[in-house]
Order: structure tokens, then C-alpha cells, then sequence
């Protein structure tokens, strides 16, 4: 891959997350549309489901980065 691509990538990931956590301190997790969050993102669907299934899976790629980054720093306590 060239890193153009991954650098926007990335980019992408992290506003698709971003407006998702906005989104959930609103609404709940079943109330929030594919369509809206690129919407608000400023992305077009496709973007989204290149890198997500589904909500839920983003909600679970989000829980999962969120428990390494506890696990991390626990880790560096111990």
C-alpha cells in the first residue's frame, strides 16, 4: 500500500470514530444511521463500509482500542 492511502486511510478512521462518539452522546447506538455519521463526516457510505460492516462493528473496533489502550496503561504501572 502506498502511504498517501494509508495516511487518508486513517484520517477517514479517525473521523468516522470521532463523529460516532459526538453522535452517541445524543442517541443511542441503534439510532445512529450509516447515512447520517458519513453525512456529518463528511464522507461518502463507501468509505465507511471499506473499513466497517455495520455500527456495530464500529462500536466494537472502538471498544476494542479503547480496552488495549486501558490494558497499555496499566501496563506501564505494573
Amino acid at each position: 500500500m502506498n502511504t498517501p492511502n494509508n495516511r487518508r486511510r486513517k484520517e477517514s478512521i479517525a473521523k468516522i470514530e470521532e463523529i460516532f462518539i459526538t453522535l452517541l452522546q445524543s442517541k443511542e447506538l441503534g439510532q445512529i444511521s450509516v447515512s447520517d455519521l458519513c453525512k456529518r463526516a463528511g464522507l461518502n457510505r463507501t468509505t465507511f463500509y471499506e473499513n466497517y460492516t455495520d455500527i456495530y462493528a464500529l462500536a466494537d473496533s472502538i471498544r476494542e482500542k479503547t480496552e488495549a489502550n486501558l490494558a497499555d496503561l496499566y501496563r506501564d504501572e505494573i
